[in-house]
């Protein structure tokens, strides 16, 4: 039915990080918002727009620490939600999901960045996606 709106909770290690709020606008498309990080992005498809609903999240992470910039307030928030709820919860995440692998090696991985840290990061994200109630 176009013009319904399902909302994802995205929660990680008991915590709930963020919300995607996916609106079906068939026949062109979805919407995805995070109103929580103020994200907005669209797909043809509901998981083309959850996809890049996740890889703008990753991408803002990387932009707020990178910015050549002083940040402003709402800028310091977002980060602030990333650095005491989202990062921690990823971390711990993925600390659990390598068991043949020591604790020390795991962390190692986890914070090498690169191609793997985004991996990580993105695939945590997606195995959260839980849908509720509007």
């Amino acid at each position: 039915m176009p013009g319904e709106l399902k909302v994802h909770s995205i929660s990680l290690a008991g915590q709930d990080l963020f919300t995607i709020e996916l609106l079906d606008e068939r026949p062109v498309g979805f919407s995805a918002r995070v109103p929580e990080l103020a994200i907005y992005t669209f797909g043809a498809t509901e998981k083309q727009a959850l996809d890049r609903a996740f890889t703008h999240v990753l991408e803002k992470y990387e932009d707020l620490l990178n910015s050549p910039i002083p940040l402003n307030e709402n800028e310091q928030e977002f980060l602030r939600l990333y650095r005491t709820k989202i990062i921690p919860a990823l971390v711990e995440q993925n600390l659990w999901q390598a068991p043949r692998l020591g604790f020390w090696q795991r962390l190692r991985r986890l914070l090498n960045g690169g191609d793997l840290w985004r991996i990580a990061f993105l695939e945590s994200l997606k195995t959260s996606l839980e849908p509720s109630g509007v």
